[in-house]
């Protein structure tokens, strides 16, 4: 897909030079009028029974966000899998590299900074992990982590739509590891994995190496979702409002398992919820400064706070209500 929005500026820039390419692309794709689709050619129909792109013909096609069709026949849409989530962030990128484009034209930032690293695991507050894991070789691992990360979709759909979530981001790489089972459980080794405060549990354990192929071992695959939450109360409501993720892990845990060579005490999956200082090394590359939580300082009452408090509490209306 990237590479037909790419050939869509050079057709229409056919003699421009390779930085004049870089900056109409964001420009251009910023302000683009979307869902209007994004074509090299005009679609074409022929002879063959095979279904071609037609939001007019098919509903399914006219819930496309952002549509990028391929050339070739049959024309089909590059980028059916973008939901709500990923546009938003699709878009606010494209938004900071025209920004960081026009800077750079300005003389103020150069091209590194338009290839600076992503910040996801320093950007969200809140990040769900999921971690497939299979108790046998690691081609049937593969198998496993592929199928479930192929589902990883379905998640974030529900997620989009459930009440207090603004903004479900995937991860477009996954984690992996292995380990040796010697004393440890199987849960002890996911319960930990995937977590900052799990690694002195998984750091005592021995990876296999290729004498090892006897012997039993556990291998994990580790997903993340960014989450961007608002839990605003309603007028009138009272109390602490809490995000309910149930009914789309549930759903979701359900349509894992339903994989036809799903056997239950072979493959393993877990969702847990992972703070944003709570997240693993390995998400972080060496050098790169990992957030710290900010410890929140006891404001220290004066002493006329303290004489203020004593005297309310003494009340007769303070004592009313206790």
């Amino acid at each position: 897909a990237w590479a037909m929005l790419v050939a869509r500026i050079c057709q229409l820039y056919p003699n421009a030079v390779s930085a004049v390419v870089v900056e109409k692309f964001f420009n251009i794709y910023t302000k683009w009028n979307w869902p209007q689709p994004v074509l090299l050619k005009p679609i074409e129909d022929g002879p063959l029974q095979v279904r071609v792109w037609n939001p007019r013909l098919y509903p399914h096609d006219r819930q496309h966000r952002m549509p990028v069709i391929t050339p070739a026949y049959p024309s089909m849409c590059a980028t059916h899998n973008i939901t709500n989530s990923t546009q938003k962030v699709i878009l606010a990128e494209l938004e900071r590299g025209s920004e960081i484009m026009a800077q750079i034209n300005a003389g103020k930032k150069t091209w590194s900074d338009l290839f600076e690293r992503h910040d996801f695991f320093h950007k969200h507050k809140f990040y769900l992990c999921v971690v497939a894991a299979t108790v046998s070789t690691d081609e049937e691992h593969l198998k496993w982590s592929g199928f479930v990360e192929s589902r990883l979709r379905q998640l974030v759909l529900k997620l989009e739509v459930t009440e207090g979530v603004e903004l479900a981001h995937p991860f477009v790489k996954d984690f992996s590891d292995s380990y040796l089972l010697d004393d440890v459980k199987p849960e002890e080794i996911i319960n930990a994995y995937g977590t900052l405060s799990g690694e002195e549990l998984l750091s005592k354990l021995r990876k296999p190496e290729k004498d090892d192929k006897e012997k039993k071992q556990i291998h994990l695959t580790k997903l993340f979702i960014g989450l961007d939450i608002n839990l605003s109360k309603t007028e009138g409501q009272q109390g602490i409002k809490k995000l309910d993720i149930q009914y789309p892990c549930s759903e979701f845990y359900s349509l894992c398992k339903s994989w036809t060579s799903f056997n239950e005490s072979m493959h393993l999956i877990q969702i847990k919820n992972v703070k944003l200082y709570d997240l693993p090394n390995d998400v972080y590359i060496e050098g790169e400064i990992r957030p710290k939580k900010v410890s929140k300082k006891r404001k220290k009452l004066t002493s006329s706070d303290q004489l203020k408090r004593v005297k309310s509490e003494n009340s007769p209306i303070a004592n009313t209500n206790t």
